[in-house]
């Protein structure tokens, strides 16, 4: 199958994507929810870096009953590309987005009415003359943007009296999958405040991935995962990425190449920029085209990441530096014409997952994934045959 995706891509490497995976992660999602709790698929971030178009349109083939992204942008282009769902923007509503906003059918949020009265009456409406509607987000805990609990009330009443309809009230948990404690804290909190409203029908979701492999806010109205639709851990931690493994969360995503170029260099060479790695006996050196600027982390250099021979398992360290455009790997012989190397492993092996870079890089499980760049085609792959391409640099992540 690689040989085909690099005659198709017409590239020495891709970033692959399997729609498997994320079919089995968010059917895990949906066991550890209720029956009645529907689902918010967060697909922000071009879904942590897998294609925000067509994995969004795969989730709406599974199922999924909505959708949230972090800025109006984002919804449009998911608009343009036919998903109808509800549409909810994580980020807080600023009015001079209204436009778009109405244009777009997009649900905004809101932590204060602000933004909302600086809108003429007249545009608080959708086209078909139905109400304009908003999230309310509470800040249960997390302190960033949220209404304070103790001034919910006030929100409310002031939405009503602007004739905008609630669409739902919602929080976001600080901690990781290993903070019960907290989380249990923030969502008792929540449930407190909000509780007035349950008799007017106002859904209310507060589990997202964390909260989701704790099963803590899994019965409230929606659960709204990210990271683990993707297989994607929420923290980086040892215990929190065994736990989600036995959940059974499989990452999605994996990044092979092909050598562009190969050679014997004799000993006492120097590497790439800086001259920083030196060969120490006669040594084989692949180059590989992918560098920083396709996502590939310029930290990874000199021995720190490695990659794997997709034939025969070997990890094979980068030496010298990574570079904009490509890095050099030592090899324990000369290839064969056939192999192949994974940057990123769809597991959560030593050297190559994303789990282990966010670790030794002290990032985020997310970014590790959400900055590979649109200059590597994303191959969509399901039971071993090619769904769809979204070919290098012709596509917005």
């Amino acid at each position: 199958m690689e040989a085909e995706i690099f005659n198709a891509t017409c590239c020495s490497n891709y970033i692959r994507v399997n729609l498997d995976a994320i079919t089995k992660n968010v059917s895990i999602l949906r066991s550890l929810a209720k029956k009645h709790t529907g689902m918010i698929a967060a697909v922000k971030g071009g879904c942590h870096g897998h294609g925000g178009i067509p994995v969004t349109q795969h989730l709406s083939r599974l199922g999924v009953e909505e959708f949230a992204v972090a800025t109006v942008a984002e919804g449009r282009s998911l608009r343009k590309a036919g998903i109808q769902e509800k549409m909810h923007v994580l980020g807080n509503f600023k009015s001079r987005e209204i436009d778009k906003y109405l244009e777009n059918n997009l649900i905004p949020t809101v932590s204060w009415a602000e933004d909302l009265k600086a809108v003429d009456k007249e545009k608080l409406s959708q086209a078909n003359g139905g109400k304009f509607r908003v999230n309310i987000k509470v800040d249960s805990g997390m302190s960033r943007f949220g209404v304070q609990c103790e001034d919910l009330h006030s929100l409310v009443q002031t939405i009503d009296s602007l004739d905008v309809q609630i669409n739902s009230i919602f929080t976001h948990f600080a901690g990781g999958i290993m903070d019960r404690e907290g989380n249990q804290a923030q969502l008792d909190r929540f449930l407190d405040c909000s509780e007035d409203y349950v008799a007017r029908n106002i859904p209310r979701h507060a589990s997202a991935t964390s909260g989701c492999c704790q099963q803590i806010g899994t019965d409230l109205d929606y659960i709204r995962p990210g990271g683990a639709i993707y297989g994607l851990c929420s923290v980086n931690d040892i215990p929190s990425s065994e736990l989600f493994q036995e959940l059974g969360f499989r990452p999605a995503m994996s990044v092979v190449a092909e050598p562009t170029f190969y050679k014997l260099l004799p000993a006492g060479r120097r590497i790439g920029y800086d001259g920083l790695y030196t060969t120490k006996e006669p040594e084989w050196i692949a180059n590989i085209a992918c560098g920083w600027s396709d996502g590939y982390r310029r930290k990874l250099s000199l021995g720190v990441g490695a990659v794997k021979n997709n034939r025969t398992g070997e990890l094979c360290p980068i030496v010298g530096r990574v570079s904009m455009d490509s890095c050099t790997v030592r090899l324990p012989r000369k290839p064969e014409a056939s192999d192949t190397y994974s940057l990123l492993t769809d597991d959560f092996a030593e050297k190559t997952s994303y789990t282990w870079m966010a670790r030794t890089l002290n990032a985020a499980n997310y970014e590790i994934t959400g900055t590979f760049s649109t200059r590597l085609p994303r191959v969509y792959t399901s039971g071993e045959k090619i769904v769809d391409i979204m070919h290098a640099v012709d596509y917005t992540n």
